[in-house]
């Protein structure tokens, strides 16, 4: 197996880094193991995790082919200072850099969309609204079967919802 970085010499180390479901790997040559503070020596490493694991995430990106997905064509923010900040320059960062914000979401929010609570009173109209369109199927469904009698009634529970809700007749 050739080395990632040189793709010349033959691979002597390999590193694995698993995050949630995501795998990266990166096989190195003892040179550029060697720049990368890596000794293949009783399994020196010269250098702390973090700066490993980052150096594995950008060798990976780099020689993946995915370099034009590094920078934002707008604003010019890398995924380097997404990664540093975990902020974005503009809106289109966040089509640019979809994958690493839905992992940096997942890694640390543990979801990805946000399950927040709604206001008392934009649930009350939600509930009022959604009522009153089943009412209105309703109503046009006994109209439909000419029970007129029923087709009162909705109507009159329609008029009552839409009192509460403070929504006029469209």
């Amino acid at each position: 197996m050739k080395c990632d970085v040189c793709g010349d010499n033959e691979a002597v180390i390999h590193v694995k880094q698993i995050m949630g479901e995501q795998i990266k790997e990166l096989h190195l040559c003892s040179e550029c193991a060697g720049e990368k503070g890596i000794s293949g020596e009783e399994d020196l490493i010269e250098l702390s995790l973090s700066q490993l694991l980052t150096g594995l995430i950008d060798l990976t990106d780099k020689y993946s082919g995915s370099e034009q997905r590094n920078v934002c064509p707008v604003c010019g923010t890398t995924i380097k200072d997404f990664r540093k900040n975990a902020a974005v320059g503009c809106a289109d960062c966040y089509n640019v850099f979809n994958k690493e914000i839905e992992n940096y979401l997942e890694n640390t929010a543990g979801q990805i969309q946000h399950t927040g609570k709604l206001p008392e009173k934009v649930v009350t109209l939600k509930t009022l609204l959604v009522d009153k369109e089943s009412l209105r199927a309703k109503l046009e469904s006994a109209i439909g079967q000419e029970n007129y009698e029923q087709a009162a009634i909705l109507r009159d529970r329609i008029k009552i919802i839409e009192k509460r809700a403070g929504v006029d007749d469209e």
